[in-house]
Protein backbone atom coordinates (compact mmCIF):
# COMPACT_ATOMS: atom_id res chain seq x y z
CA UNK A 1 0.00 0.00 0.00
CA UNK A 2 2.56 2.08 0.95
CA UNK A 3 4.78 1.60 -2.19
CA UNK A 4 1.50 1.95 -4.23
CA UNK A 5 0.98 5.77 -3.20
CA UNK A 6 4.47 6.58 -3.68
CA UNK A 7 4.35 5.56 -7.33
CA UNK A 8 1.37 7.56 -8.04
CA UNK A 9 2.81 10.55 -6.57
CA UNK A 10 6.62 10.34 -8.29
CA UNK A 11 3.95 10.07 -11.31
CA UNK A 12 2.04 13.17 -10.49
CA UNK A 13 5.21 14.74 -10.26
CA UNK A 14 6.88 14.00 -13.27
CA UNK A 15 3.60 14.80 -15.18
CA UNK A 16 3.70 18.69 -13.12
CA UNK A 17 7.17 19.31 -14.25
CA UNK A 18 6.83 17.97 -17.60
CA UNK A 19 3.69 20.80 -18.52
CA UNK A 20 6.29 23.04 -15.90
CA UNK A 21 8.82 22.64 -18.35
CA UNK A 22 6.70 22.86 -21.91
CA UNK A 23 4.95 25.91 -20.63
CA UNK A 24 8.67 27.74 -19.84
CA UNK A 25 9.27 26.74 -23.16
CA UNK A 26 6.71 28.17 -24.64
CA UNK A 27 6.65 31.53 -22.93
CA UNK A 28 10.71 31.51 -23.53
CA UNK A 29 10.03 31.83 -27.61
CA UNK A 30 7.39 33.89 -27.41
CA UNK A 31 9.83 36.24 -25.25
CA UNK A 32 12.66 35.98 -28.00
CA UNK A 33 10.47 36.35 -30.59
CA UNK A 34 9.56 40.18 -28.78
CA UNK A 35 13.53 40.65 -28.53
CA UNK A 36 13.76 40.40 -31.93
CA UNK A 37 14.77 43.77 -33.59
CA UNK A 38 11.78 45.46 -35.53
CA UNK A 39 12.94 47.35 -39.47
CA UNK A 40 10.59 48.63 -42.01
CA UNK A 41 11.66 46.52 -45.21
CA UNK A 42 11.23 47.81 -49.13
CA UNK A 43 10.43 46.32 -51.98
CA UNK A 44 12.42 47.14 -54.99
CA UNK A 45 9.87 47.80 -58.05
CA UNK A 46 11.29 48.50 -61.37
CA UNK A 47 10.70 52.39 -63.02
CA UNK A 48 11.49 55.29 -65.26
CA UNK A 49 13.41 58.02 -62.96
CA UNK A 50 15.42 61.30 -63.74
CA UNK A 51 18.94 61.54 -63.30
CA UNK A 52 21.29 64.82 -62.51
CA UNK A 53 24.83 63.60 -62.06
CA UNK A 54 27.01 66.03 -61.11
CA UNK A 55 30.98 66.62 -62.41
CA UNK A 56 33.47 69.38 -61.41
CA UNK A 57 34.41 71.24 -64.03
CA UNK A 58 36.63 74.08 -65.69
CA UNK A 59 36.06 76.64 -67.95
CA UNK A 60 38.39 77.01 -71.07
CA UNK A 61 38.27 79.18 -74.16
CA UNK A 62 37.89 77.92 -77.05
CA UNK A 63 40.89 79.88 -78.36
CA UNK A 64 43.94 81.87 -76.30
CA UNK A 65 46.31 83.89 -77.84
CA UNK A 66 49.48 85.26 -76.56
CA UNK A 67 50.59 88.31 -78.18
CA UNK A 68 54.20 88.62 -78.91
CA UNK A 69 55.62 91.42 -81.60
CA UNK A 70 58.45 90.13 -83.92
CA UNK A 71 60.12 93.33 -83.64
CA UNK A 72 62.15 95.31 -81.39
CA UNK A 73 61.96 98.50 -80.13
CA UNK A 74 60.30 101.03 -77.94
CA UNK A 75 56.29 100.58 -77.21
CA UNK A 76 55.12 104.02 -78.75
CA UNK A 77 51.08 103.60 -78.10
CA UNK A 78 48.54 101.09 -76.67
CA UNK A 79 45.34 101.53 -79.37
CA UNK A 80 42.88 98.77 -77.84
CA UNK A 81 42.09 99.34 -73.86
CA UNK A 82 42.74 96.50 -71.47
CA UNK A 83 39.82 94.05 -71.65
CA UNK A 84 38.21 95.43 -74.57
CA UNK A 85 36.62 93.16 -77.53
CA UNK A 86 38.71 93.24 -80.42
CA UNK A 87 38.33 91.72 -84.02
CA UNK A 88 40.54 89.82 -86.15
CA UNK A 89 42.94 92.54 -88.00
CA UNK A 90 42.18 95.19 -85.45
CA UNK A 91 45.56 97.55 -84.44
CA UNK A 92 46.58 96.88 -81.15
CA UNK A 93 49.70 98.66 -79.94
CA UNK A 94 52.00 100.66 -82.46
CA UNK A 95 55.89 99.85 -81.94
CA UNK A 96 58.51 102.44 -82.49
CA UNK A 97 59.24 102.07 -86.62
CA UNK A 98 61.21 104.77 -87.74
CA UNK A 99 64.68 102.37 -87.85
CA UNK A 100 62.77 100.26 -89.08
CA UNK A 101 61.28 103.02 -91.76
CA UNK A 102 64.89 104.04 -92.77
CA UNK A 103 66.14 100.29 -93.42
CA UNK A 104 63.50 100.10 -95.37
CA UNK A 105 64.33 103.38 -97.54
CA UNK A 106 67.62 102.18 -97.35
CA UNK A 107 66.90 98.98 -99.46
CA UNK A 108 64.56 100.73 -101.84
CA UNK A 109 67.74 103.10 -102.90
CA UNK A 110 69.89 99.57 -103.32
CA UNK A 111 67.40 98.50 -105.17
CA UNK A 112 67.25 101.10 -107.80
CA UNK A 113 71.22 101.01 -107.84
CA UNK A 114 71.02 96.94 -108.83
CA UNK A 115 68.63 98.01 -111.41
CA UNK A 116 71.04 100.71 -112.46
CA UNK A 117 73.89 98.36 -112.57
CA UNK A 118 71.73 95.63 -114.13
CA UNK A 119 71.03 98.24 -117.26
CA UNK A 120 74.36 98.83 -117.85
CA UNK A 121 75.77 95.30 -117.73
CA UNK A 122 72.90 94.45 -119.83
CA UNK A 123 74.07 96.59 -122.56
CA UNK A 124 77.68 95.63 -122.06
CA UNK A 125 76.70 91.88 -123.11
CA UNK A 126 74.40 93.13 -125.86
CA UNK A 127 77.57 95.19 -127.27
CA UNK A 128 80.06 92.61 -126.87
CA UNK A 129 78.07 89.77 -128.32
CA UNK A 130 77.14 91.64 -131.19
CA UNK A 131 80.91 92.19 -131.91
CA UNK A 132 81.52 88.47 -131.45
CA UNK A 133 78.89 87.81 -134.23
CA UNK A 134 81.84 89.87 -136.78
CA UNK A 135 84.75 88.51 -135.37
CA UNK A 136 85.65 91.69 -133.66
CA UNK A 137 86.04 90.12 -130.04
CA UNK A 138 87.03 87.22 -128.07
CA UNK A 139 84.76 84.71 -126.57
CA UNK A 140 86.41 85.43 -123.22
CA UNK A 141 85.52 88.78 -123.08
CA UNK A 142 81.10 87.89 -123.87
CA UNK A 143 81.81 85.48 -120.89
CA UNK A 144 82.91 87.86 -119.01
CA UNK A 145 79.92 90.23 -119.26
CA UNK A 146 77.50 87.27 -119.44
CA UNK A 147 79.05 86.79 -115.78
CA UNK A 148 78.96 89.77 -114.70
CA UNK A 149 75.09 90.33 -116.40
CA UNK A 150 73.92 87.41 -114.66
CA UNK A 151 75.12 88.66 -111.43
CA UNK A 152 73.66 92.09 -111.78
CA UNK A 153 70.43 90.51 -111.74
CA UNK A 154 71.01 88.56 -108.79
CA UNK A 155 72.19 91.78 -107.02
CA UNK A 156 68.76 93.57 -107.56
CA UNK A 157 66.92 90.26 -106.52
CA UNK A 158 68.67 90.75 -103.33
CA UNK A 159 68.23 94.40 -103.16
CA UNK A 160 64.16 93.58 -103.57
CA UNK A 161 64.30 90.72 -100.91
CA UNK A 162 65.71 93.40 -98.74
CA UNK A 163 62.83 95.89 -99.30
CA UNK A 164 60.40 93.50 -98.62
CA UNK A 165 61.66 92.27 -95.66
CA UNK A 166 62.12 95.59 -94.16
CA UNK A 167 58.86 96.39 -95.38
CA UNK A 168 57.36 93.77 -93.08
CA UNK A 169 59.57 94.80 -90.42
CA UNK A 170 57.65 98.31 -90.89
CA UNK A 171 54.36 96.75 -91.02
CA UNK A 172 54.78 94.49 -87.94
CA UNK A 173 56.04 97.45 -85.90
CA UNK A 174 52.05 97.96 -85.79
CA UNK A 175 50.61 94.85 -83.38
CA UNK A 176 47.61 93.43 -85.04
CA UNK A 177 45.21 91.22 -83.54
CA UNK A 178 45.47 87.86 -84.88
CA UNK A 179 42.14 86.30 -83.64
CA UNK A 180 38.74 87.84 -82.54
CA UNK A 181 37.96 87.91 -78.87
CA UNK A 182 38.29 89.58 -75.75
CA UNK A 183 42.03 91.33 -74.92
CA UNK A 184 43.43 91.16 -71.53
CA UNK A 185 45.43 93.66 -69.09
CA UNK A 186 48.92 94.73 -71.06
CA UNK A 187 52.09 93.75 -69.12
CA UNK A 188 53.68 96.48 -70.44
CA UNK A 189 53.62 100.41 -71.06
CA UNK A 190 54.24 103.39 -73.25
CA UNK A 191 57.88 103.86 -73.33
CA UNK A 192 58.74 99.83 -72.39
CA UNK A 193 61.08 98.34 -74.75
CA UNK A 194 59.56 95.06 -76.67
CA UNK A 195 62.15 92.18 -77.73
CA UNK A 196 60.93 90.19 -80.74
CA UNK A 197 59.53 87.17 -79.75
CA UNK A 198 60.16 87.52 -76.51
CA UNK A 199 58.14 90.15 -74.30
CA UNK A 200 54.79 89.49 -73.44
CA UNK A 201 52.29 92.22 -74.38
CA UNK A 202 49.25 90.77 -73.97
CA UNK A 203 46.66 87.82 -74.19
CA UNK A 204 43.53 87.22 -76.74
CA UNK A 205 40.89 85.34 -75.57
CA UNK A 206 37.52 83.76 -77.63
CA UNK A 207 35.08 82.32 -75.20
CA UNK A 208 32.33 82.05 -77.67
CA UNK A 209 31.65 79.27 -77.95
CA UNK A 210 32.80 78.35 -74.30
CA UNK A 211 34.62 74.78 -73.73
CA UNK A 212 34.39 72.66 -70.42
CA UNK A 213 35.71 70.05 -69.30
CA UNK A 214 35.73 67.43 -66.92
CA UNK A 215 36.94 64.05 -66.17
CA UNK A 216 34.84 60.60 -65.77
CA UNK A 217 35.93 57.27 -64.57
CA UNK A 218 37.02 55.58 -67.13
CA UNK A 219 35.32 52.49 -67.04
CA UNK A 220 32.48 55.21 -68.83
CA UNK A 221 34.09 55.92 -72.03
CA UNK A 222 31.98 54.17 -73.89
CA UNK A 223 28.85 55.03 -72.40
CA UNK A 224 30.22 58.55 -72.77
CA UNK A 225 31.03 57.75 -76.50
CA UNK A 226 27.40 56.44 -76.98
CA UNK A 227 26.21 59.68 -75.77
CA UNK A 228 27.15 61.80 -79.08
CA UNK A 229 24.91 59.56 -81.13
CA UNK A 230 22.39 60.37 -78.67
CA UNK A 231 22.09 64.02 -78.24
CA UNK A 232 18.23 64.43 -77.69
CA UNK A 233 18.37 61.86 -74.91
CA UNK A 234 20.76 63.46 -72.27
CA UNK A 235 21.24 67.20 -71.55
CA UNK A 236 24.48 68.87 -70.04
CA UNK A 237 23.68 72.70 -67.83
CA UNK A 238 26.16 74.50 -65.77
CA UNK A 239 25.29 74.83 -62.24
CA UNK A 240 27.18 78.07 -60.52
CA UNK A 241 28.44 78.54 -57.25
CA UNK A 242 25.75 79.80 -56.01
CA UNK A 243 23.22 77.06 -56.85
CA UNK A 244 21.97 79.07 -59.97
CA UNK A 245 22.03 76.79 -63.78
CA UNK A 246 23.15 78.89 -66.73
CA UNK A 247 20.28 79.04 -69.00
CA UNK A 248 21.88 77.51 -72.10
CA UNK A 249 21.78 73.47 -72.51
CA UNK A 250 25.39 72.18 -73.70
CA UNK A 251 26.46 69.63 -76.26
CA UNK A 252 29.15 67.13 -76.12
CA UNK A 253 32.16 68.33 -78.12
CA UNK A 254 35.33 65.72 -78.02
CA UNK A 255 36.29 62.85 -75.79
CA UNK A 256 39.61 62.85 -75.43
CA UNK A 257 41.51 59.40 -76.62
CA UNK A 258 44.05 58.95 -73.70
CA UNK A 259 43.33 57.99 -70.16
CA UNK A 260 45.24 59.75 -67.52
CA UNK A 261 47.38 57.35 -65.68
CA UNK A 262 47.28 58.91 -62.38
CA UNK A 263 43.49 59.45 -61.98
CA UNK A 264 42.77 56.87 -64.16
CA UNK A 265 39.68 59.11 -65.60
CA UNK A 266 38.42 60.36 -68.76
CA UNK A 267 38.58 64.04 -70.06
CA UNK A 268 35.06 65.11 -71.64
CA UNK A 269 35.04 68.72 -73.26
CA UNK A 270 31.40 70.25 -73.97
CA UNK A 271 30.79 73.74 -75.63
CA UNK A 272 28.39 75.94 -74.63
CA UNK A 273 27.27 79.33 -75.92
CA UNK A 274 28.38 81.91 -74.46
CA UNK A 275 27.09 85.36 -76.34
CA UNK A 276 26.56 87.29 -73.15
CA UNK A 277 30.09 86.65 -71.87
CA UNK A 278 28.99 85.61 -68.34
CA UNK A 279 31.10 82.49 -68.60
CA UNK A 280 34.57 83.49 -68.21
CA UNK A 281 37.64 81.16 -68.79
CA UNK A 282 39.36 79.23 -65.52
CA UNK A 283 36.13 79.97 -63.75
CA UNK A 284 35.46 76.24 -61.54
CA UNK A 285 31.56 74.70 -62.07
CA UNK A 286 29.57 72.13 -62.06
CA UNK A 287 28.23 70.44 -65.22
CA UNK A 288 25.05 68.45 -64.38
CA UNK A 289 24.29 65.78 -66.87
CA UNK A 290 20.43 65.29 -66.99
CA UNK A 291 18.61 62.30 -68.40
CA UNK A 292 15.79 59.76 -67.83
CA UNK A 293 15.97 55.98 -67.18
CA UNK A 294 14.30 53.46 -68.75
CA UNK A 295 11.11 52.26 -67.44
CA UNK A 296 12.95 48.92 -66.12
CA UNK A 297 15.53 50.76 -64.06
CA UNK A 298 15.56 49.49 -60.09
CA UNK A 299 16.31 51.90 -57.38
CA UNK A 300 16.22 52.13 -53.78
CA UNK A 301 16.18 54.35 -50.87
CA UNK A 302 19.73 56.00 -50.64
CA UNK A 303 19.45 55.66 -46.74
CA UNK A 304 19.72 51.70 -46.92
CA UNK A 305 22.90 51.58 -48.67
CA UNK A 306 25.78 50.11 -45.98
CA UNK A 307 29.11 51.55 -47.37
CA UNK A 308 32.69 50.73 -46.30
CA UNK A 309 35.83 51.29 -48.15
CA UNK A 310 35.55 48.06 -50.56
CA UNK A 311 32.07 48.16 -51.66
CA UNK A 312 28.12 49.21 -51.01
CA UNK A 313 25.72 47.10 -50.25
CA UNK A 314 22.54 46.47 -48.33
CA UNK A 315 20.60 44.45 -45.73
CA UNK A 316 18.72 41.88 -47.15
CA UNK A 317 15.65 40.27 -46.14
CA UNK A 318 14.59 36.76 -46.90
CA UNK A 319 11.37 35.08 -46.91
CA UNK A 320 12.26 33.85 -43.75
CA UNK A 321 13.01 37.66 -42.11
CA UNK A 322 16.62 36.71 -42.04
CA UNK A 323 19.14 39.25 -42.99
CA UNK A 324 21.47 38.67 -45.67
CA UNK A 325 24.24 41.22 -46.27
CA UNK A 326 24.03 42.22 -50.41
CA UNK A 327 26.52 43.49 -52.41
CA UNK A 328 25.01 45.97 -55.37
CA UNK A 329 26.64 47.99 -58.16
CA UNK A 330 25.08 51.55 -57.30
CA UNK A 331 24.69 54.49 -60.27
CA UNK A 332 23.54 57.68 -59.78
CA UNK A 333 21.56 59.49 -57.02
CA UNK A 334 18.35 61.12 -58.09
CA UNK A 335 16.51 62.84 -55.18
CA UNK A 336 16.45 60.25 -52.52
CA UNK A 337 16.69 57.36 -54.66
CA UNK A 338 19.79 55.79 -55.62
CA UNK A 339 19.98 54.17 -58.81
CA UNK A 340 20.92 50.11 -58.96
CA UNK A 341 23.06 48.94 -61.59
CA UNK A 342 23.46 45.37 -60.46
CA UNK A 343 23.02 42.79 -57.32
CA UNK A 344 19.29 43.11 -56.71
CA UNK A 345 16.11 42.19 -58.22
CA UNK A 346 12.76 43.24 -58.62
CA UNK A 347 10.67 41.95 -55.75
CA UNK A 348 13.52 42.11 -53.70
CA UNK A 349 12.99 43.35 -49.59
CA UNK A 350 15.52 45.55 -48.00
CA UNK A 351 16.40 46.96 -44.51
CA UNK A 352 15.69 51.02 -44.61
CA UNK A 353 15.47 51.68 -41.00
CA UNK A 354 16.84 49.84 -38.42
CA UNK A 355 20.05 49.16 -40.55
CA UNK A 356 22.22 49.99 -37.02
CA UNK A 357 20.28 47.37 -34.85
CA UNK A 358 20.94 44.29 -37.07
CA UNK A 359 23.45 42.29 -38.36
CA UNK A 360 23.59 39.63 -41.32
CA UNK A 361 21.82 36.45 -39.80
CA UNK A 362 19.82 38.23 -37.67
CA UNK A 363 16.06 36.93 -37.81
CA UNK A 364 13.91 40.25 -37.56
CA UNK A 365 10.56 41.45 -36.97
CA UNK A 366 8.64 43.49 -39.77
CA UNK A 367 7.65 46.83 -38.72
CA UNK A 368 3.16 46.54 -38.99
CA UNK A 369 3.64 43.25 -39.12
CA UNK A 370 1.78 40.83 -36.49
CA UNK A 371 5.09 38.57 -35.20
CA UNK A 372 3.55 34.82 -35.80
CA UNK A 373 3.17 32.44 -32.73
CA UNK A 374 5.63 30.86 -31.26
CA UNK A 375 5.99 27.02 -31.55
CA UNK A 376 3.86 25.39 -28.63
CA UNK A 377 2.31 28.72 -27.65
CA UNK A 378 -1.39 28.55 -28.08
CA UNK A 379 -3.45 31.68 -29.71
CA UNK A 380 -4.86 34.33 -27.08
CA UNK A 381 -8.54 33.66 -26.46
CA UNK A 382 -10.78 36.44 -27.63
CA UNK A 383 -12.94 37.66 -24.27
CA UNK A 384 -16.88 37.27 -24.48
Amino acid sequence: MYLKNYSSILLVSAVAIFSACGGGKSKQQGMMGQMRATVVPYTVEPGSYTVVEKFPATLIANNVVEIRADVTGFLDAIVAPDGSRVGKGQVLYQIEKSRYTAVMNQSAASVEQAQADLALRQRDYDRYNNLLQHDAISRQTVDQANTALLTAKANLAAAKAAVARAATDVNHSTVKAPVSGKIGIAQIRVGDIVNAGQTLINTIVNEDPMYVDFDVPQYRMQEFLGLKQRPGDFKFYLQFTNGERYSVPGTILTINNIVDATTGTVKVRLQFPNKEGLLTSGMSLVVLMQYNTSASQLAIPAKAIVQNLSETSVMLLTKDNVIKQQGIQPGAVTDTMLIVNGGLNAGDRIVVDGLQKVRPGDTVNIAGATPPAAAGQAPAKKGK
